[in-house]
């Protein structure tokens, strides 16, 4: 098994539970910033050899932060799957942008950017992370994050899906040999078919979906089997593994299927990190990446509280050291 850790960089602009509001950002709320080659270097100590980090923006000149980006990629080692879009696009990205194709144009053409600028520099490039859970925060009912609107999902994903699309489209255009990934929620309901799971896979790579077709959402249209290299799942429950994996490689053939986040982070007391990742050790998968998140403590998405469950702490403890 290859062992992975998420530097998570995830952004929450808007409310979280008991409508309290929340703007953060985790990669600078962890310390992650200030702390990137240390936090590198003691990870690696661990037996860390697969890590994902997410793209930080320039708000002022209106461009990624390139010095961000820059120690990124001097301590990658082709090791960092860059992320660009965490719930959270550049702030300054109006919501007239976001609802009229404008925000997608632009992510197409900064992800061209990067991608030019940084050519093998990372193992991959993450799409989005979460395309369905980001469409969740932004419609109704919940239009818990920016841009809000109280939209319904399928009119919300049709600009999600859209900007998704065009960041692949920009990647690949950028450097047609880089690698591109997203990650998504998998086994979590054995109520919802994988199928529905599946879709912001399925959308990017322009697979035919008679339920978007139905309810007017066309974006699958844009997307292509050459924009999606790598089928990442994120699986907090443990129920039949096997399963899970077999879905994902049947729905997804051409694609790799990593892991791409797990951890106990519900009861880290009852099962901690070397008992769970053994539970992915036992697939006998020498080949299988398997990624734990949070690497570093972060702010909850329901609160802005510190979460538990982390490998690393921000001054260098190590929770968790790979076995012999």
């Amino acid at each position: 098994m290859q062992y992975g850790l998420c530097f998570d960089g995830s952004v929450v602009r808007g409310y979280g539970d008991e409508n309290r509001p929340l703007c953060f950002s985790n990669t600078r709320a962890t310390g992650h910033v200030e702390h990137l080659e240390f936090h590198y270097q003691r990870a690696r100590e661990m037996g860390i050899t697969r890590f994902r980090d997410t793209i930080l923006w320039d708000e002022a000149a209106r461009q990624p932060d390139y010095q961000w980006l820059d120690r990124l990629a001097a301590v990658s080692q082709g090791q960092v799957e860059l992320v660009l879009n965490h719930y959270g696009l550049p702030e300054w990205l109006s919501e007239t942008q976001f609802w009229n194709g404008e925000a997608a144009a632009a992510l197409r053409e900064l992800a061209c950017e990067v991608a030019r600028r940084y050519p093998g520099a990372f193992r991959s490039y993450n799409l989005g992370v979460e395309l369905g859970i980001w469409t969740d925060w932004i419609a109704a009912p919940q239009s818990r994050q920016w841009p809000f609107g109280g939209r319904s999902w399928w009119d919300v994903y049709r600009t999600t899906s859209a900007i998704t699309i065009a960041i692949a489209q920009g990647l690949k255009t950028g450097d047609p040999a880089c690698r591109t990934a997203m990650s998504e929620p998998w086994g979590w309901d054995p109520a919802v078919p994988y199928p529905d799971q599946a879709r912001p896979f399925a959308t990017v790579l322009g697979q035919f979906d008679a339920v978007a077709e139905a309810h007017d959402c066309h974006t699958w249209q844009q997307g292509r089997p050459d924009l999606l290299d790598i089928v990442g799942l994120n699986i907090y429950f443990d129920h039949d593994l096997p399963a899970q994996l077999a879905a994902a490689r049947q729905l997804f053939p051409a694609q790799q299927v990593v892991v791409a986040e797990t951890a106990n982070v519900y009861y880290p007391d009852c099962n901690p990190p070397a008992r769970w990742w053994a539970k992915f050790e036992a697939l006998g998968q020498p080949e299988l990446e398997v990624s734990w998140s949070p690497g570093l403590t972060i702010l909850t998405h329901e609160r802005g509280e510190r979460m538990g469950g982390q490998l690393l702490g921000e001054d260098g403890t190590q929770f968790w050291r790979r076995g012999k």
